[in-house]
């Protein structure tokens, strides 16, 4: 479970950058969208790391 924590901030950050590119902006004007993007990917692991923990669940 938790080696798929990854995958979350690479497809949401793939999707964001593929959206940013099929409206003709660059990488540096979509960059506050990065960084609520981490913000929410950050918030949303640490809660299933939190529930993990809380539940006594194997970590593999």
């Amino acid at each position: 479970m938790i080696r798929l924590f990854i995958l979350l901030p690479i497809i949401t950050f793939g999707l964001w950058f593929w959206y940013l590119k099929a409206n003709g902006w660059t990488v540096s004007q979509g960059m506050k969208g990065f960084k609520i993007i981490f913000a929410i990917n950050a918030v949303v692991i640490g809660f299933f790391i939190f529930m993990l923990w809380a539940t006594n669940s194997d970590w593999s």
